[in-house]
């Protein structure tokens, strides 16, 4: 008999060692994994809702007296539209609104998104989010 594979011996005690030091760092893998996705994700939306009300302020600019038309160019790129918007806005979650007197200095577009959700699937921090409001002020050109 060898003596390698007799009960008592060191070789039969670790056995299922690396089975579950393997399946432990697999799990903080899969878990890392799930974060970093989850974050990517995340940031890529509120960048895109970003980059959304920045586009509409920037065409409130130029035009500033339809604030209905600078609405639309947030949620749907132009400014005709209906139903829900770009990425899952909806029109409840983009305000826009005009600050100061007109033809002065102090006139500006004000563009705001708020309320809007996103899910995370990682374990421990699952479930709807919602994101911080996205406030973007631009000045009228006079």
């Amino acid at each position: 008999m060898n003596p390698m594979t007799k009960p008592g011996s060191q070789t039969n005690t670790r056995r299922g060692s690396a089975v579950l030091e393997a399946s432990l760092l697999l799990t903080l893998f899969v878990l890392v994994i799930f974060c970093l996705f989850d974050f990517g994700f995340s940031l890529f939306l509120h960048e895109t809702y970003v980059h959304q009300a920045r586009t509409g302020a920037r065409y409130g600019a130029v035009s500033p007296d339809d604030l209905t038309a600078i609405k639309n160019m947030v949620l749907y790129n132009k400014t005709t539209g209906g139903g829900v918007g770009y990425m899952g806005l909806t029109p409840g979650s983009v305000l826009v609104a005009r600050n100061g007197s007109p033809g002065d200095s102090d006139d500006c577009i004000v563009v705001t998104v708020s309320g809007y959700t996103f899910t995370w699937f990682t374990p421990g921090f699952a479930g709807k989010k919602t994101g911080k409001p996205i406030i973007v002020t631009v000045p009228v050109e006079n």
